[in-house]
C-alpha cells in the first residue's frame, strides 16, 4: 500500500535513512580513516566524497526519495517537484512571460532544422520522423521564465542603469583625439561609441564577480534545469542557479520548459530556443537586448544535453553564438550505449534500472513506436515498451536527443564540462568532451550515419571546439544538488571561474575585432546604427537559406536593418588573443583569498604559460599550455587555447587538480566502442530496465490494465476523429504526448501536473535549499531587504570616496611621470598579474 505524495510522506520515508546513515558513518569512521591514509600513501586522493557525512546522507536521501517516488504515478512526482519554494530574502526573482513572437520565430527555425534529419531530409523527412510539424507546438500554458539575481547586485545594477540614463540625457560628446582631422572626427567617435562599456556603477561600488573584478555591461546566464526531461522545475533549481549567478556577478534566466512525457522531444528544446531568442531580441518594454557575447549557457543533466542540442541549432541555422557554455553532468546518450551506465551504481543516486513509476494516466503509454534491436546472442528483438519518457524508442538515436550521434560538435563556443567519477553517465560525459574537441577523431558510427546520412556532410566541416573537462573523483551525478558538500563547492568554483573568463574573453574579442574593423573599413561607414554592437541584436534568416545575418538597431523590435554585421556573432568569438587577454586581467589577491578561505587545504590554482599554435591568423598569441598542480579556485583564468583543444583533468575531494589519464587508458574512448556508441543494445543497461519494468508491470498489473484500456480506446478515437486540437491532420503525435489524446477531459488530467501549478508550498524542498544557501547568505548584505538596501547605499558611497581619492593620487603620479620622476616610470608588464594593492587596475574605459 502506498501513501500520499507530499512533504509529510516524503519526510516519513526519508528520515530513517538519515538516522541510519549517521550511525553507520559513525561506526565506520576508523575504517574509513585507515582507508584514506592508505590511499594517500599510494598517491591517491585520500578517500572519496562519501567520507563526508553530509555527502553520504544527501546521496542516500535522494536514492530513498527516488525509490519512494517509483511507487506513485509520474504526475505525482512532477507535481511535488513543481511546488512553490519560498524565496530567500537575498535573492530577487522576477517571473516573466516569453512572448509569442519569440516562440513563433523559434518554431520556424526549429522546424527548418528538424526537417534536415533522416534519409529524405531534404524533402522534410525529418519532420515526418518526429510525427509532424504541428503537434509539438501545442501547449497547455504560457511559456514563462524567471530572472534570478542577488538583491544586492540588482540594486547596484539598477542604480547604474538610472545613472546611465541620466548621463545619456546630459551627454557631452568627447573631444576628438589630438591631431585628428575634421574629416575623420565623426567616424572615429562613432566607432568608439559602440565599444562595450563598463557598468555605470564601476565608480560607485558596482557589481563584482568572485574574482573581485567590476562587471562590465550585462552578464546573463541562460540556465536550462535538469530532471531527466520529466521532473524538477525552477523551484527545485533556484538555489543552484542563484549561486552560479552570484559567483559570476551575473543575473540568470531560466525557462519553465515543457516536460515529458506529456510534452516529449522536441517540445522542451523549442522552449529553450525561444528563451534564447527572447534574451537577444526581446519585445519593446521587456529588457534591454542582451548581446550574445554577454550570455553563458548552463545546464545540468538533461538540461546540459539540451544545451548541446541548442548550440547545434544555433550553429547550423546561423544564429548568434553565446560566449560559452558550462555543462554539469550532461545527459547526452539516451540509448545507454556506454559501459559505465550498465556498471556499478554504488557511487550514484540515479537508479541503474532506469526510472519506473506506478501506472497512471500519464505513464506508461500503450506499446508502439518501437525499435528492433540485435541481442547479444545475435537474435533480433522488437522493443515496443517506451524506455525513456523524453521520446519514443524510434527516436532514441536522433542526434538532437542523443548528441553523441551528432556528425560534429566542432564550431561551438568554448565548453566547460564537469561530471562525477562515480556517476553512471561518466563515460558519455568524457566521450562528448573529446568528441567536441576532436570532431574527426570521434565521428558517428556507420549505423548512425545510415540512419542520419545528413550528419556525414558535417563531420569535417567545423574546427574543433575548445573544451575544459573535469571529472570529480568519486562524485555522483550533478554534485551541486548537494550544495553543502566540499566537492560541490569546488564544482561551483570551476563553473564560476570558466564563466567569468568566458564573459571577459568574449568582450576582449569584440574590442579587438572592432579595432581591427576600424583600421580597415569602419571609417567607410559613418553610422554604426544597425551594426553589431549598439546594444541590441536581431536575427534575419536569409531567403531560402538556413544562414542569416546578425544586425543591430537601437530598438530590436524595429524593422531589421540590412546593414552587414561588423562582427560575425554567428561564429565563436573567443580566440587565442582574447583568451590570453582575459587571463591577463589584473586581480585583487584579497578577493581570491576570500574565495578560497573556507578550507585549510585551499590554495590558488595557477596555469603555466605557453605558445599557442592555434589561430595563426591572429598572430601567434601567447596562450596557456596547461595546468600545474593546484586547487580549484576562482581566478578568472582558463588553460584553454593552448596547443591542445581539450584540457582534461581529475579533481580530488579536496579540490586538487591533476591531469586525466592518457586517452588510451580511458574506457569511454576505446576505439572498439565506436560503432556501438549511440545505438541501442539488447544487453547491459537496457536489459536491467526490461527486468525492472517486468517487475513493476506484475506489481501493478491491475492499474496497468486499467489505464492501457482507457488509452487504447482514446488513441483509436484520436486517429479516426482527430487529435487534441482537431487540426493535426496528417500528423502522428507520440503515444505519450498530450497532443495525441482525443478526450479533452483525459488530456486535462494527464497535463495537470505540468500545466496547472498546485500553489502548494514544498517544505521539504525549502529545507533542502536552505541547507545549500549558507554561502549565498554570507554575501547577502543583510538579514532583510531593508538592511540589504542600507548596505548597498553605504558600499556605493564608500566606493565613490575611495575611488575619488585614488583618482587624485593617480593624477599626481601621472604628473610626476611626465617629468620622469614618477614611481612607475618605465615599468612594463605582461602575463596575468595579481596585486594586493587596495585598488584594482582596470583596462581603459571607452
Amino acid at each position: 500500500m502506498t501513501h500520499g505524495f507530499g512533504t509529510p510522506s516524503v519526510a516519513i520515508a526519508t528520515t530513517p535513512t538519515v538516522i541510519s546513515t549517521f550511525f553507520s558513518h559513525l561506526f565506520a569512521r576508523r575504517k574509513r580513516k585507515t582507508a584514506s591514509k592508505e590511499s594517500l600513501a599510494h598517491g591517491g586522493p585520500g578517500g572519496g566524497p562519501e567520507n563526508q557525512l553530509s555527502y553520504e546522507e544527501g546521496i542516500k536521501v535522494i536514492r530513498r526519495f527516488l525509490e519512494f517516488a517509483s511507487h506513485h504515478g509520474v504526475e505525482e512526482v512532477q507535481a511535488f517537484t513543481a511546488m512553490w519554494v519560498p524565496n530567500p530574502h537575498w535573492v530577487r526573482r522576477e517571473l516573466v512571460t516569453i512572448p509569442d513572437t519569440s516562440i513563433r520565430n523559434a518554431e520556424e527555425i526549429l522546424a527548418k532544422h528538424l526537417s534536415t534529419y533522416e534519409p529524405d531530409g531534404e524533402k522534410g523527412g525529418g519532420l515526418k520522423l518526429i510525427g509532424g510539424d504541428k503537434w509539438w507546438r501545442v501547449r497547455g500554458r504560457i511559456l514563462q521564465g524567471e530572472w534570478i539575481e542577488m538583491q544586492k547586485d540588482y540594486l547596484k545594477r539598477t542604480a547604474g542603469a538610472n545613472l546611465s540614463k541620466k548621463n545619456e540625457e546630459e551627454e557631452v560628446l568627447p573631444q576628438p583625439p589630438t591631431g585628428a582631422s575634421a574629416s575623420t572626427t565623426a567616424n572615429a567617435y562613432d566607432y568608439w561609441k559602440y565599444l562595450p562599456k563598463r557598468s555605470s556603477t564601476t565608480d560607485s561600488g558596482g557589481v563584482k564577480d568572485s574574482t573581485g573584478a567590476d562587471v562590465l555591461d550585462d552578464r546573463v546566464i541562460l540556465y536550462i534545469h535538469g530532471g531527466a526531461f520529466f521532473f524538477s522545475s525552477l523551484e527545485t533549481h533556484r538555489y543552484q542557479v542563484q549561486r552560479h549567478a552570484r559567483k559570476a556577478g551575473a543575473r540568470a534566466f531560466s525557462p519553465a520548459y515543457r516536460l515529458a512525457p506529456q510534452y516529449p522531444f522536441p517540445c522542451g528544446l523549442l522552449d529553450a530556443l525561444a528563451s534564447y531568442l527572447y534574451l537577444i531580441d526581446p519585445p519593446p518594454g521587456a529588457h534591454r537586448p542582451i548581446l550574445p557575447s554577454n550570455i553563458i549557457m548552463m545546464g545540468d543533466s538533461a538540461g546540459g544535453g539540451m544545451v548541446i542540442s541548442l548550440l547545434i541549432i544555433i550553429r547550423e541555422m546561423g544564429l548568434p553564438m553565446p560566449a560559452g557554455a558550462s555543462l554539469i553532468s550532461p545527459w547526452v546518450d539516451l540509448t545507454h550505449s556506454m559501459p559505465s551506465i550498465g556498471g556499478w551504481d554504488g557511487g550514484d543516486f540515479i537508479p541503474s534500472t532506469g526510472f519506473h513509476y506506478k501506472p497512471s494516466c500519464a505513464w506508461p503509454p500503450i506499446p508502439g513506436d518501437g525499435v528492433t534491436v540485435t541481442m547479444p546472442d545475435g537474435s533480433e528483438q522488437h522493443f515496443d515498451e517506451q524506455i525513456q519518457m523524453y521520446c519514443p524508442n524510434n527516436l532514441l538515436t536522433h542526434p538532437l536527443v542523443s548528441p553523441v550521434n551528432l556528425g560534429s560538435l566542432g564550431g561551438l563556443c568554448p565548453l566547460l564540462i564537469v561530471g562525477g567519477g562515480g556517476e553512471l553517465l561518466r563515460d558519455e560525459i568524457t566521450y562528448i568532451a573529446h568528441k567536441a574537441a576532436a570532431p574527426t577523431t570521434y565521428p558517428p558510427g556507420s549505423n548512425t550515419l545510415a540512419q542520419y546520412p545528413d550528419q556525414a556532410r558535417i563531420v569535417n566541416k567545423y574546427k574543433p571546439t575548445k573544451v575544459h573537462l573535469q571529472i570529480y573523483e568519486g562524485c555522483c551525478h550533478v554534485v551541486p544538488t548537494l550544495s553543502w558538500t566540499r566537492s560541490s563547492k569546488y564544482m561551483y568554483r570551476a563553473c564560476a571561474n570558466f564563466n567569468i573568463w568566458a564573459f571577459t574573453a568574449a568582450q576582449k574579442a569584440i574590442e579587438r575585432r572592432l579595432r581591427h574593423e576600424k583600421s580597415h573599413s569602419s571609417l567607410k561607414n559613418p553610422s554604426r546604427k544597425g551594426s553589431a554592437l549598439d546594444g541590441s541584436t536581431s536575427f534575419t534568416p536569409a531567403s531560402g537559406s538556413s544562414s542569416g545575418q546578425v544586425t543591430q538597431s537601437p530598438n530590436a523590435s524595429a524593422s531589421v536593418s540590412t546593414a552587414t554585421s561588423v562582427v560575425d556573432l554567428t561564429q565563436p568569438l573567443i580566440t587565442s588573443h582574447s583568451a590570453s587577454a582575459a587571463n591577463r586581467e589584473d586581480l585583487d589577491l584579497r578577493d581570491i583569498e576570500s574565495e578560497a578561505s573556507s578550507d585549510s587545504d585551499d590554495s590558488m590554482s595557477t596555469y603555466a604559460g605557453g605558445q599557442d599554435g592555434d589561430n595563426a591568423q591572429e598572430g601567434g598569441a601567447v596562450g596557456d599550455s596547461g595546468p600545474v598542480k593546484g586547487i580549484v579556485s576562482v581566478t578568472g583564468t582558463e588553460p584553454l587555447f593552448g596547443a591542445s583543444n581539450i584540457v582534461s583533468e581529475r579533481v580530488s575531494t579536496h579540490g586538487k587538480i591533476r591531469p586525466l589519464e592518457p586517452i588510451e587508458a580511458v574506457p569511454a574512448l576505446d576505439p572498439a566502442l565506436r560503432e556501438s556508441i549511440g545505438q541501442i543494445h539488447g544487453g547491459g543497461a537496457i536489459q536491467k530496465w526490461l527486468n525492472k519494468r517486468a517487475e513493476w508491470d506484475k506489481k501493478y498489473a491491475s492499474a496497468l490494465e486499467k489505464w492501457r484500456k482507457i488509452k487504447r480506446e482514446d488513441r483509436a478515437k484520436a486517429e479516426q476523429g482527430g487529435f487534441l486540437t482537431r487540426d493535426l491532420q496528417g500528423e502522428r503525435p507520440p503515444l505519450a504526448s498530450l497532443a495525441g489524446i482525443w478526450d479533452q477531459n483525459l488530456a486535462r488530467d494527464v497535463g495537470r501536473s505540468v500545466d496547472e501549478p498546485t500553489g502548494k508550498t514544498s517544505g521539504a524542498m525549502g529545507l533542502w535549499m536552505k541547507m545549500g544557501t549558507k554561502a549565498d547568505k554570507e554575501h547577502a548584505g543583510g538579514d532583510d531587504l531593508v538592511e540589504i538596501k542600507e548596505t548597498v547605499e553605504t558600499e556605493m558611497q564608500e566606493e565613490r570616496v575611495r575611488r575619488a581619492s585614488v583618482s587624485a593620487a593617480r593624477a599626481s603620479i601621472s604628473a610626476g611621470a611626465g617629468t620622469g620622476t614618477g614611481p612607475g616610470a618605465g615599468a612594463g608588464g605582461g602575463g596575468k598579474s595579481i596585486t594586493s594593492a587596495p585598488v584594482q587596475t582596470q583596462s581603459p574605459s571607452y
